[in-house]
């Protein structure tokens, strides 16, 4: 079973924007899969158990906010 990461993503306003997060954040190592609603704002990350959880935390930061959305704080 994987480990799972949810996450709350702001600024996006359209399927183009979940598309633009969703990408960025599967072109991450250790990710399999992220589902994201932009409506919302919810992003399921399924990890790949490939790298630890607790190491991908700054990684999937980074991958949002690289394409102009941010990650709002737990």
């Amino acid at each position: 079973m994987s480990d799972i990461i949810d996450i709350t993503v702001t600024g996006m306003s359209c399927d183009g924007c979940a598309g633009k997060v969703r990408s960025a954040l599967e072109s991450t190592e250790g990710v399999a899969s992220a589902d994201v609603d932009h409506a919302s704002g919810a992003v399921r990350v399924r990890l790949d158990g490939t790298v630890p959880a607790d190491d991908l935390e700054f990684a999937l930061d980074e991958a949002v906010e690289g394409v102009g959305y941010r990650v709002e704080a737990p």
